[in-house]
């Protein structure tokens, strides 16, 4: 059971055992216990479905669907989603969101085995089935699909199979094969994916509605003819319960932030000193190019770091978008503006090149006023991004693990760095092969697109830890990888792609070569203590390599992808 449902349901039933042994008559004790039922399903109300849409949310998904009951699984994207919201406006937006998830939840209905969540943001929802396989799946999304333009503003693509990785392969196909590629440029005033303020939505249920069904239950229990001692336990018990159930009401599941709920309740009536609002570039291309994990991974990452430098005890409390999942707000009550903006300055500059994705800031008295500082910042940094990518000349082919392996490898990761004092590595991947001093970028573009189309998907196998330290420089640690036939293959056939177009590649032969993933930076004054050279042995893991992707150096420890190459098309 998921360690938040189980504190959350403990509360409620510890409140329920405490009325049970109270001297009072039975009639009064199952009054209570209705009284505490009342404020359970609301609760749980709150802390499972989406404001927006009415859907499930994330958490949704960890606390009611067993996974080794899963069927099948359908992955939902919303074409171009900003440019929605550009036309016609973020509230017709929202309307049109909640009708689109109405329907799925027509069509796969709770009563059946099904599950619709929308995912943080706004532009994707998964169906989870516990009775349909994929094949059932896709007959009934092809009949909503093939009416979307008819039913709805926003139209959308998915992609349908046993897990999370073969549902969002074959949303890619679709959308390769139905949509055309969006060019963008970033216009400040019409932009409209961070809400103005995400507080006044209506939707969401006041302070005093929540906290009713617990001062019904304190009332009552005052009313009763009850020993002083008892009477005070019972209400410290209707506190502690609520007091959980508001922490998860108000709490993001998937970064631990506060939400829309949040940001009604406590900041109403507030004087708020100054707004800072952050957004992540380019998630949607993240999302591709890392997978799903390895974003959400990077989110969690990058949402504890504001939430420990902008701790709620000093007045500030961070927010996550309802709108756009990746789009964080901090709100100060107690610093001024200016130090807000010293604060927000320091943690940027401090985590440049730490996480997948860039981000940037703005500040500001108001949402609006940041949001205007935040795209001029964007606008920048875009350009800067741009100018580095076209000037790389050291470039390299990786593959990386997606969905189910990556969890797998990070949570390895994770495990690690706390036993050796050293900090995960977010980007897993594999480098294959270095091809550098590129001078025709278009050409070994096609070269590699050729390439791809002749390989088929292979495994590969990963297990022992290595410590790696060159030049006593900060060490790191490896997971070595099985050299394979197809592996091996690989890394040879680049080489000689990269000698024919008179590029150089790695140097050594593929028998001298030791395919790794990196895993963890150790501190530098830490990185020998380390004796064992295949420390922390664990059980292998082997994930599916459908694809291989082209970067370039543009910092040190800063790779930009130029294209992705799926095998076989």
């Amino acid at each position: 059971m998921d360690n938040e449902l189980k504190v959350f349901l403990q509360a409620f039933k510890e409140l329920e055992n405490l009325f049970q042994a109270l001297p009072i008559s039975e009639s009064q004790i199952q009054e209570l216990k209705r009284l505490v039922s009342v404020a359970l399903k609301n609760a749980k109300s709150l802390a499972l479905y989406d404001t927006i849409t009415h859907a499930l949310n994330t958490r949704a998904e960890k606390w009611l669907i067993p996974p080794d009951q899963v069927r099948g699984m359908a992955k939902v994207d919303i074409y171009d989603l900003r440019q929605a919201n550009k036309v016609y406006g973020a509230l017709v937006v929202d309307a049109e969101l909640r009708k689109l998830a109405f329907q799925f939840m027509s069509v796969f209905s709770l009563d059946t085995g099904d599950f619709v969540r929308r995912s943080p943001g706004s532009d994707e929802f998964r169906i989870i089935s516990t009775t349909k396989t994929p094949r059932e799946m896709n007959t009934l999304l092809a009949r909503l699909y093939h009416r979307q333009e008819f039913d709805s503003l926003l139209t959308w693509d998915y992609g349908v199979g046993i897990t999370e990785t073969e549902a969002e392969n074959e949303l890619q196909k679709r959308r390769k094969k139905y949509r055309p590629v969006v060019l963008r440029q970033t216009i400040i005033e019409s932009h409209s994916e961070i809400p103005r303020r995400i507080e006044e939505n209506n939707g969401h249920q006041s302070w005093n509605e929540f906290n009713m069904p617990y001062a019904i239950l304190v009332d009552k229990i005052q009313s009763l003819n009850l020993p002083a001692a008892l009477r005070q336990q019972a209400i410290n018990q209707v506190q502690i319960t609520q007091n959980i159930a508001e922490s998860v009401v108000t709490k993001e599941y998937l970064t631990g932030t506060l939400n829309g709920l949040g940001a009604k309740w406590y900041l109403e009536n507030k004087t708020i000193q100054g707004v800072a609002l952050t957004d992540m570039l380019n998630m949607h291309e993240g999302n591709i190019r890392y997978g799903s994990a390895a974003i959400d991974q990077d989110l969690k990452r990058f949402s504890n770091l504001l939430v420990t430098r902008f701790p709620k005890k000093e007045g500030f409390f961070v927010f996550r978008s309802e709108r756009a999942g990746d789009e964080f707000k901090i709100v100060s009550l107690n610093s001024s503006l200016a130090e807000l903006q010293e604060m927000i300055r320091v943690v940027w500059q401090s985590d440049q090149h730490r996480g997948l994705l860039a981000w940037n800031y703005g500040i500001g008295r108001n949402d609006v006023e940041a949001h205007i500082d935040l795209y001029k910042n964007r606008l920048k940094e875009i350009e800067r991004m741009q100018t580095s990518s076209t000037n790389g000349k050291a470039t390299f082919i990786i593959i990386r693990p997606e969905s189910e392996a990556y969890s797998c490898l990070f949570k390895l990761s994770e495990e690690t760095a706390k036993v050796t004092d050293g900090t995960p590595i977010i980007d897993l991947h594999l480098t294959v092969q270095a091809i550098r001093n590129v001078a025709d970028f278009d050409a070994l573009k096609k070269r590699l697109a050729e390439y791809a189309r002749q390989m088929k998907p292979f495994e590969i196998t990963v297990k022992n830890i290595a410590r790696m330290n060159v030049n006593n420089q900060q060490g790191r640690l490896w997971l070595l990888a099985e050299r394979n036939a197809a592996l091996e293959k690989m890394y040879n056939d680049l080489g000689k792609i990269a000698t024919a177009m008179g590029y150089e590649s790695y140097p050594y032969q593929s028998q001298n070569w030791l395919p790794h993933i990196k895993i963890v930076e150790l501190p530098e004054d830490r990185s020998t203590r380390i004796k064992d050279p295949t420390f922390g042995a664990r059980e292998p893991i082997t994930f599916t390599v459908n694809r291989f992707e082209w970067t370039v150096q543009t910092a040190e420890e800063r790779w930009e992808m130029l294209n992705q190459f799926p095998f076989g098309e």
